[in-house]
Order: C-alpha cells, then sequence, then structure tokens
C-alpha cells in the first residue's frame, strides 16, 4: 500500500521517491547501476514512518535542486549528501564558489522576482473582484487562500473511501495520488485558487501518453477541484475550474481491439484444458479462464475471484439455468455497482466441461492456483495477465490493443453482428442499463431465460474450443 512517498510491504513501512531521469545516473545502486527511485526501509510504525518520511524527502529534494543546479556533479557527492545526518559536502572543490554563483544567479533571481510579482497580481485581482461585488451590494465571501492542491486531494481520497462497500479499489486510489503527485511535482503544492486554466493546459500537454492517460489525469484533477466546490474551499462554477474542458476531444470509443477468428484459433489451441489438474496453479487455470471470457465478456478479476459457489443453478420462471454469479462482497470486489450479474453458463463451455471442471473441484475458488498479488492491489487475477500477454507474444499475436480484455470487446463484438439491442447486450456484460435500478436483471426470475437466449447468442463461426 503506498500513502504519498511511503509504501508499505507486510507490516514494514519503506520510503519510495522516483529519481528525476536526468539524475539517475549519479544514483547507483551496490551493483553500480543507475536507480529509477530512493528505497528505504523506514520504521514498522506509520506515525514514526511519516515523520521519517518527510526528513527523507527534504533531503531528496534538496539534493535533486544541487544536482540541477551544477553543485553536485559525480555519485559520490550524491551518496554523501543522502546520508541522514548533515551532508559533508562543503569541503569538495569548487563548492563554496558554486553555491555563491547559485545563490547570486540572475535567472534564479528573476524567477524568484516573477514569482512574487504573479502572486501580488492575483492578490490585487482577487480582491479588486471582492471589491467590486460589495460596492454592488453582494456580500461575498473575503478571499483567501484556502487549502492547497495535497489538502483538497486528501479530502477527496477521504470521501471516496467513506462507504467502504462501494469505495474505489486501491490500485484506483493509487492512480489518482500519482496523477495529484506529478501535478504538484510540476507546479507545487500551491492554493487551489493559485491555480489557473494555462497551468493545468501546459501540464497536461507536458505529458508523454497517450490521449486516453492524459484524460485520465485531466478527471482526477477535475474531481478534486470540483469536490473542494462543494466544500466550499473553491467555487463552483465550471469556468473557474482550471481542468473543465481540458480532455483531449479527439479519443476513439476504445483503445482495445476484439480477436479475429484465426487469432481465436491460434491462441486456444496452444491453451489446453485440463479438467483434473494434477496441480492447481496460474499455468493450469488461464485456459479456463480465457475460456470463460470469450463465452461470457467477464473481465479478468471478475473470473479469477469465482468460487466453486458462484456457478450454480438458478430458477427460471419453472425452469433452471446453470449461472456464473458475478457479485461483490466477502473478498470480492467488482469495478461498479452494474457489474453484479447473472450471467448463464454457454452451451459451448458446457460442451468443453467447464462444468465437469467445477465439479472436480473441493468446496472454495474456483481457481485455487491464484494468490492475491499487494502489489496489484490484492488482485487474484495479475500473474493471469502476465502469463496471457507472454502468451500472444510467443504465439506471435501481440499488437496494438489486443490482450485479455479484447476477450471483452470480442464477445460485445459477436453480440453487436448478432443484432442483439444494447439494453440485453449491458445485461451480459454488466454495463449500467438506462432506466433500470440496479440488479433487476440480476436476480432470478423470467428474466434469466431472456439472458440465457442472448448468451446464446455468442458464436464464433469456424472456433471450437
Amino acid at each position: 500500500m503506498a500513502t504519498d512517498h511511503l509504501w508499505r510491504r507486510g507490516n514494514q513501512w519503506y520510503l519510495r521517491v522516483a529519481i528525476p531521469r536526468p539524475h539517475r545516473h549519479l544514483f547507483l545502486s551496490s551493483t553500480g547501476r543507475p536507480m529509477v527511485r530512493v528505497v528505504e526501509k523506514l520504521s514498522d510504525s506509520h506515525e514514526t514512518a511519516k515523520v521519517m518520511a518527510a526528513e527523507r524527502v527534504a533531503t531528496c529534494m534538496r539534493v535533486f535542486a544541487q544536482i540541477k543546479a551544477g553543485l553536485l556533479t559525480t555519485p559520490e557527492q550524491v551518496a554523501d549528501a543522502m546520508r541522514p545526518g548533515e551532508p559533508d559536502i562543503a569541503l569538495e572543490p569548487g563548492f563554496d564558489a558554486a553555491m555563491r554563483h547559485w545563490l547570486s544567479s540572475p535567472e534564479r533571481s528573476r524567477r524568484i522576482a516573477e514569482r512574487r510579482l504573479e502572486e501580488q497580481t492575483r492578490h490585487f485581482e482577487r480582491y479588486a473582484d471582492w471589491a467590486k461585488r460589495f460596492l454592488a451590494g453582494e456580500q461575498p465571501a473575503v478571499p483567501s487562500t484556502g487549502e492547497t492542491i495535497s489538502q483538497a486531494a486528501a479530502a477527496w481520497y477521504a470521501e471516496l473511501t467513506r462507504d467502504k462497500s462501494a469505495a474505489p479499489r486501491e490500485t484506483t486510489i493509487d492512480g489518482h495520488k500519482r496523477r495529484v503527485q506529478a501535478f504538484i511535482d510540476a507546479v507545487g503544492d500551491v492554493p487551489l485558487t493559485d491555480v489557473t486554466g494555462e497551468m493545468a493546459s501546459d501540464f497536461l500537454t507536458a505529458l508523454k501518453v497517450s490521449k486516453r492517460t492524459r484524460n485520465n489525469y485531466c478527471d482526477t484533477l477535475n474531481y478534486i477541484f470540483k469536490y473542494a466546490g462543494k466544500r466550499g474551499r473553491f467555487s463552483k462554477a465550471e469556468e473557474d475550474n482550471p481542468f473543465h474542458d481540458q480532455r483531449s476531444k479527439k479519443v476513439g470509443k476504445s483503445s482495445y481491439s476484439p480477436f479475429t477468428i484465426d487469432e481465436l484459433r491460434t491462441l486456444f489451441a496452444a491453451l489446453p484444458r485440463e479438467i483434473k489438474p494434477a496441480k492447481h496453479s496460474p499455468e493450469s487455470a488461464l485456459p479456463w479462464v480465457a475460456a470463460v471470457a470469450l463465452y461470457t465478456g467477464a473481465r479478468l478479476e471478475e473470473i479469477a475471484q469465482l468460487k466453486t459457489s458462484d456457478v450454480r443453478e438458478e430458477g427460471a420462471n419453472g425452469a433452471t439455468v446453470t449461472i456464473i454469479d458475478v457479485h461483490n462482497g466477502g473478498s470480492n470486489k467488482l469495478k461498479n455497482e452494474s457489474s453484479a450479474r447473472f450471467i448463464p453458463v454457454h452451451s459451448e463451455l458446457v460442451r468443453a466441461g467447464f462444468l465437469d471442471y467445477v465439479k472436480a473441484l473441493k468446496a472454495g475458488p474456483l481457481f485455487p492456483g491464484l494468490v492475491r498479488r499487494e502489489s496489484k492491489g490484492g488482485k487474484l487475477g495479475a500473474r493471469l495477465g502476465e502469463l496471457f500477454r507472454k502468451k500472444l507474444v510467443a504465439l506471435k499475436l501481440k499488437r496494438d490493443g489486443l490482450c485479455f480484455h479484447s476477450f471483452r470487446h470480442t464477445v460485445a463484438t459477436a453480440l453487436r453482428r448478432a443484432s442483439v439491442l444494447q439494453e440485453d447486450a449491458a445485461r451480459v456484460l454488466g454495463h449500467a442499463v438506462e432506466g433500470e435500478s440496479y440488479g433487476t436483471y440480476a436476480q432470478a426470475g423470467p428474466e434469466l431465460i431472456d439472458v440465457k437466449a442472448t448468451v446464446e447468442k455468442i458464436k464464433y463461426e469456424g472456433l471450437r474450443l
């Protein structure tokens, strides 16, 4: 679990600070290789670790600044400066002269002066607007610097995790934190009122990422400003939110590609299934997980966390339907509420021996060889995703947009080609259905017969598992 620059593994807390790419050649590991980040063991006490981390982060930031200023130029100097305590680097030849030059640098002085001028300008602009509104008879609140970016972000994280049953996954929160920290690294932990649309635009433009990922950064920061507005710490007006309307417009609906029939033939020929594996492992689970994904459109983690009790018969208007129960609760965690659903088992899965595989298991996990990976937010399917990618590469099938999640798009494509209505496809894929309350289509009953008919329309001509 990561918290800002803190990272926990087991009961131990560690410091983790990313090293700027231009400085990495000066931070060498014990084997002499450039390091990507500073990682240090701190304490098993969170409170103690926070104090220690604050001191070490300050040291890292100071060293980064000194490297940029040309004060530290060798790995030995950096190693000395990074040692806890007062670094003894003043004796290095030329250090005093370099320090005086850095402190008196015209460029540094100019930037400080510009920053002060900008702060004063924003100050007078805010108060001039306040004065106009006051003279017009309004009673606006007295402007103040208010919350900083990190304070507003912390409040938003707390709100997201307040309801434990509906809280996002830890990996989702960590993603938000990484994006916020990147913005703070770029502009500083300044008050929200100091962030301008120009600053937001420049930050997003400078990101060397895909348009989709850039939009993720924009969304995270946009939500923080919106939530601050709800709490009275920032303007509620959309036009005042610096990240409003900053999303990249030309982004395709999906970056994933469906499989072709030829690719599916090649893939499943290389994924033989076992009804009773001698030893359950991620390798023995992958063929079954892939087959289930191909005929349900379920997400990788939805399948990985299934139990034997989740594959069962349900009553449906006097008949019975064998279903896969995708649900929240216990250790199960779904992407969103609409993801909870019953998916009837496709006849092709039955023919391929899936129900025989389930019957051969003891009560418990459907894939006993999977282990939760804490570094991936406790996900069970992380190893499966890695194995699947390696399989695609080995079979020379890997291409842009093709990965395990492509099964979901393959199913969606098959349903669309079968002229299945969008709301019927949503019942299978776990999308929100407009006009229906959560869970109505996930219950046993007459509608399950209709969902079964929809699932049977998932067909791949010329493919046989």
